[in-house]
Formats: C-alpha cells, sequence, structure tokens
C-alpha cells in the first residue's frame, strides 16, 4: 500500500512543510515583550551590548558563552527591538525541528533499520517527527520566551551533532573517507552544544545510545572510535573549575533551592509524569507551576510515579527488540531529563522548556509507533488521525502564544493557575505598574506580601509606589519594614530619603541619602547642599516658634 504523504521522493517538500507549520503556529509572538529572566540576562545586561567585546561575553557566564554570544548577536542588530530577537527563536526552532525529519531519516538508512518492515515509510516517518516537534504547544515557553533560547539553541547544536555522528558512521560503513569530516563536525557540534547549555551534558551518552541502538550491539562497538566524544563529557565540569568566579555563577549555579537531593529527586518522579501528561494532553499550561515539593518515597503520589515510569521503561526494554525507533524515543526523553530531573536541585522544580530536547524522543516515538501498530493496516486512518493530532498541537500553540502577546495577559493567566504562589502576582504588579495602574499593582504587591511576608524587595515596590500616589505614612511603613530586612540596599534608604524629602523632613532625608551614599548610590551633591539649607532653615523656623 502506498503511503498517502507526499513527502517520498521530495526532502525539500518536506523541509518546507516544516517549516511553513512552525511559521504559522509562531506568527503571532513577534512582538511579545521581554520576560522574567529576559530582564536580568539582556535588557539590563552590559555584557551583551558589545558583539565584538568577546572577553566581556566570556566572563559574563563562561559555560554559556555560545547563547550570550548569541544575545550580543541580536542586541547589536536589533538593540530592544523584540522583533529580531523573535525572528531569530524561531529560526533556531525551524532548524531544530528539520533536524529532528533529518535524524529520523539517518535512521532508517542504519543497519538495524533499514530493513525494517516501516523503513518504507522512512520519509513519512520523519515528516510526521518533525511536524509533531515543530507544532507541539510546550515547545512555546522554549520559543517565544527570549532567553530561554539556551534550551532550542542546544537542543539545534545537539541534534545537529546526533546527525553529523550517524552520517559519519554511515559513510564509515561504506568506506568513504569523508566519514573523517562529518565526525569532526559532530564533535564541533558537541562542544557549541555545551557552551550553550549545561543539559547538553547527556550528549556523548546520547552518541552511544544511538550506536547501541542503531548501529552495533553493545558488545561490538570500537570504544577507541568513541574516544573523542566520551571525551567531551569534561567540557562542562573543567569549564565550571576553571571559572568558578564569573558574575553569573551564583544565580545560574549556587542557587539555595531550600531542597534536599533525595526531596528534589521524589519531586521530579511527580514532575515527569506532569510533563508526560503534557506531551499527550497540553492543556492548562502555566508560565510558572506552583508545585508541591514531596518528601517521602511512599507519598501516594510519588510512589504512583515511581510505579508508573518503571513500567515506562520497562516497556521500552520490551519494545527494544522490535520496535527499535520507538523504543529509542522513550529512553532519549529518559536521557534528556536526567539534567535537570534527577538529584541536582534547581530552585524551580519545573519549566515547561526543560521539555525542549526530551521532546525529540517523543516525537520519534509516536511517528514510529503510528507507522508501526496501525500503518499496516489502517495507514490512511493514521494519516488522518497524525493530521488531526498536528493541526490541534498547532493550533494550541497559536493559542498559548496568544497568552505570550502582553505582559499582563501572560501573568494574569500565570495567577488564574497558580493563585497561592507570590512570583505571578509580583509579575502582575510588575505589569499593571508600567501601565501607569498603580492601585492594581499596590493590590498585587500586597498579595505578594501576604503570600511571603520575608521579602524586603516587596515592601519596597509598594513602598514606591505609595510615595508616588501620596501615601507618604504608607510608604514609610514599608521602606521601614524592608530596610529592616536588609539594612545594606542602598535603594531602600534612598527611596525613604526622597519620601521623607517630600514630607519634608530633611534632617531625616539627609541621613538616609547619606546612608545611601555610603552603601553605593549616587548621590547629588546639589540636592544634599539644597537639603542642608532646608533643613537648617527648618530648624531655626521651629526656634522661632
Amino acid at each position: 500500500m502506498s503511503d498517502p504523504v507526499p513527502s517520498t521522493n521530495s526532502p525539500w517538500r518536506s523541509v518546507i512543510i516544516v517549516a511553513c507549520v512552525g511559521i504559522i503556529a509562531y506568527s503571532n509572538t513577534f512582538f511579545s515583550p521581554f520576560e522574567l529572566d529576559d530582564f536580568s540576562s539582556i535588557v539590563n545586561n552590559g555584557c551583551i551590548q558589545n558583539l565584538g567585546d568577546l572577553h566581556g561575553i566570556w566572563h559574563f557566564l563562561p559555560r554559556r558563552f555560545i547563547l550570550y554570544l548569541s544575545l550580543a548577536f541580536n542586541y547589536h542588530f536589533n538593540g530592544l527591538n523584540v522583533c529580531g530577537w523573535h525572528l531569530f527563536n524561531l529560526a533556531v526552532h525551524l532548524a531544530a525541528a528539520v533536524l529532528v525529519w533529518r535524524l529520523a531519516l539517518l535512521t532508517f538508512s542504519t543497519p538495524v533499520l533499514r530493513e525494517d518492515q516501516i523503513a518504507r515509510h522512512a520519509p513519512a516517518i520523519a515528516l510526521w517527527a518533525g511536524l509533531i516537534f515543530v507544532s507541539h504547544p510546550v515547545q512555546t515557553e522554549a520559543v517565544t520566551y527570549i532567553v530561554q533560547r539556551a534550551a532550542s539553541l542546544a537542543a539545534m547544536f545537539y541534534l545537529a551533532s546526533l546527525c553529523l555522528y550517524l552520517k559519519a558512521r554511515l559513510l564509515q560503513e561504506q568506506g568513504k573517507p569523508a566519514w573523517k569530516s562529518f565526525y569532526a563536525g559532530c564533535l564541533l557540534s558537541t562542544v557549541a552544544a555545551m557552551y550553550t547549555k549545561e543539559t547538553a551534558i547527556t550528549l556523548p551518552l546520547m552518541i552511544v545510545l544511538c550506536e547501541v541502538s542503531f548501529l552495533r550491539a553493545w558488545k561490538d562497538i570500537d570504544w577507541k572510535q568513541l574516544i573523542p566524544v566520551l571525551l567531551s563529557l569534561l567540557v562542562i565540569p573543567v569549564t565550571m573549575v576553571l571559572t568558578e568566579n564569573s558574575p553569573a555563577r551564583i544565580h545560574h549555579l549556587c542557587s539555595e533551592p531550600g531542597i534536599s537531593p533525595w526531596q528534589y529527586f521524589l519531586t521530579q518522579l511527580r514532575v515527569i509524569v506532569t510533563y508526560i501528561r503534557l506531551l499527550f494532553l497540553p492543556v492548562h499550561q502555566d508560565f510558572d507551576y506552583d508545585y508541591p515539593v514531596f518528601k517521602s518515597f511512599f507519598q501516594t503520589p510519588v510512589l504512583l510515579s515511581f510505579l508508573f515510569l518503571a513500567a515506562v521503561l520497562l516497556g521500552a526494554k520490551r519494545l527494544w527488540p522490535k520496535y527499535r525507533l520507538v523504543s529509542f524515543g522513550i529512553f532519549f526523553f529518559f536521557l534528556a531529563l536526567v539534567p535537570e530531573s534527577s538529584i541536582l536541585p534547581i530552585k524551580d522544580v519545573i519549566f515547561e522548556h526543560r521539555l525542549y530536547l526530551p521532546m525529540v524522543g517523543f516525537s520519534l516515538s509516536l511517528a514510529g509507533a503510528a507507522y508501526y501498530f496501525l500503518g499496516k493496516n489502517h495507514l490512511k486512518a493514521m494519516t488522518l488521525g497524525l493530521t488531526v493530532i498536528v493541526v490541534c498541537f498547532s493550533a494550541l500553540t497559536y493559542a498559548r502564544n496568544n497568552v505570550w502577546q502582553d505582559n499582563l495577559t501572560l501573568w494574569q493567566d500565570t495567577v488564574q493557575k497558580s493563585p497561592h504562589k507570590a512570583r505571578p502576582y509580583l509579575c502582575r504588579g510588575y505589569a499593571w505598574e508600567s501601565k501607569g495602574d498603580f492601585q492594581q499593582a499596590i493590590a498585587d504587591y500586597s498579595k505578594v506580601i501576604t503570600l511571603d511576608p520575608s521579602e524586603p524587595d516587596d515592601y519596597y515596590n509598594r513602598g514606591t509606589l505609595y510615595c508616588r500616589l501620596g501615601a507618604f505614612a504608607q510608604a514609610i511603613s514599608d521602606l521601614d519594614k524592608a530596610i529592616a530586612l536588609n539594612p545594606d540596599d542602598a535603594d531602600f534608604y534612598n527611596n525613604r530619603a526622597v519620601t521623607y524629602e517630600r514630607l519634608k523632613e530633611y534632617r531625616r532625608a539627609l541621613a538616609d541619602f547619606e546612608r545611601a551614599r555610603v552603601l553605593g548610590h549616587p548621590v547629588d551633591a546639589a540636592r544634599i547642599s539644597l537639603l542642608k539649607r532646608k533643613s537648617a532653615e527648618a530648624l531655626r523656623q521651629s526656634k522661632k516658634n
């Protein structure tokens, strides 16, 4: 039976189809604003503002040099015009999707799959894998959230490395000397991936997985040939050791999430089940999940999650002999999750952009399973089903991207889905403030303080707005609390000084301005002189009275 998908002899047609679906699904994202970490990594990051200053870009965060070089590239050509940044992110996403298609095609040229019963459908399976990857709505966070190109750009290099490795091995099998060039390209892509995001550390192991899945049995592997690949495992740890004093190290490496490795592992068992649910049923997506931390293996959600994941892995093992592509995709999914979903605690236990690379495994498994289990007898029905899935995924992606079109719409959506978490209210407060609606912003900052009364910046934010509204007593009260919680922040003293100045309490204003100056805040000398004159005049006036 012929395959109804018109891609058999038209590789460029497949590329164009994948690209068109991706462009349509993300066509409403080009003016989505900067969000959350975009401000620290892009808007307020002086290290990326000079594309020629490679030393400065490297020094900011060496382990992500390629990422920050790409941000510097965008800043050089686009400034803070978000359109160019989104075009870059979309181009990376389309390239990654095309590489998923190419990876699937290459697997069918390997000794294990070239004689497989579904190999005659290889072009169609590869196309469906690329379409699932490019259209799935869970990918929106890694594409539309600008700084999370870290995930998509690393995945692009990761996939390029796998494709180059398989191509090199196939050429080597044919005795063609060109295999060495492709192998070198594989190594270069591996290093590029690792200098984009640390999750790429699994790449050497994934290459070994490709080797045993499609090329040779474990006992026949030529380990000498794999030595250069395996040595790349040292890139990230060696870079970390040699550059441990980089300015962003604390933020990216040493944040203390208040969770032990064991608790993080238990929580990730449940998180991975949530990820799998999102893959098959991508609804109720949330930018900032309010996720519980689990502390005992015998808590029902943890125990059930462990049993479920064990069953999935056992199923993948049983599928291995006959349904290699499906099994490979499942193992790919779990291996790609290891850096962020194992025992190394990360402040936020769940984020959707962490699914970007594991989505490759899901895409290959879903496309392969459809042909393995339905393609024999129900090819047209299966094709219709996959078409409906891709169309639904694309529609959900477009709808999800609508939420990202504005700071307020994004955080309104997040507050609705995480109503007991402080950060969504804080960010919605910022959005209200940027629109000039100070009363709504104060209401959100008050909610943040209710949920987490220990954070000084929240009192500072609310106090600053109270001052702008002329509610000086409330402003002083909030700024007093902020200073009590953090007596070493110059901004707190400076803003309280401004508030005292407006209250005409010049001596207190002078004392706070002096403290702010000592802590490093620039204070205008002319303003200080004026305050001293006003203070002296107020003192003389009080004596007269």
